[in-house]
């Protein structure tokens, strides 16, 4: 053999191992490729569906928020509402006619007397002229109210309120947690 035919034989050889070797390089190449495309897309996926959470999440939360406000909104309007019937009904109050207080006060004069026996009565300075009191209650002095009386016992140990104000806020707290309670069912 000669020593060019032994040079082709290993050049081709060579050339062949070099086909061989680039053959399988592209073939694990191509191998990674398949795998990293893979998974890039499983991440993708992964995080497609992260992603769809978090929105989800982020509208319920917005949700939530905007129901929350609407209902501190609502509460509001009703207590501003509330209120000012509230003030509608100290208004009417205190236009109540003087024959109709005359005889309320004589209802409550009676049923004081009754519970208290002697005692002091406080008037608004209006209807002072309106008290016709019995032996054993003395008027007490002038409060500031719009309507009604205060009786206060001899020893001042007992004090019973009777000022429209104060009847009107008892009878209301009463009621606003019936009208409560009915509105929150």
């Amino acid at each position: 053999m000669s020593l060019n035919k032994v040079v082709d034989d290993i050049l081709h050889k060579g050339e062949e191992k070099k086909r061989e070797i680039v053959r399988l390089g592209e073939k694990e190449r191509d191998e990674q490729v398949l795998q990293a495309e893979k998974r890039i897309e499983e991440n993708r996926l992964k995080e497609e569906k992260k992603t769809r959470s978090l929105v989800a999440q982020m509208e319920q939360q917005e949700l939530s928020s905007t129901e929350l406000e609407s209902k501190k909104i609502l509460l509001a309007a009703q207590r501003r509402a509330l209120e000012e019937l509230k003030e509608q009904a100290l208004a009417e109050l205190a236009k109540y006619p003087a024959d109709k207080r005359k005889k309320l006060y004589s209802k409550l004069v009676a049923k004081a007397k009754k519970d208290l026996g002697e005692c002091y009565v406080y008037s608004s300075k209006n209807d002072k002229a309106l008290l016709q009191l019995p032996a054993g209650m003395a008027g007490g002095g002038v409060i500031d109210c719009i309507g009604g009386l205060v009786f206060e016992s001899k020893d001042r140990s007992i004090r019973l309120d009777f000022r429209f104000e104060s009847l009107l806020e008892e009878i209301w707290n009463k009621k606003l947690q019936e009208i409560f309670g009915k509105l929150l069912r």
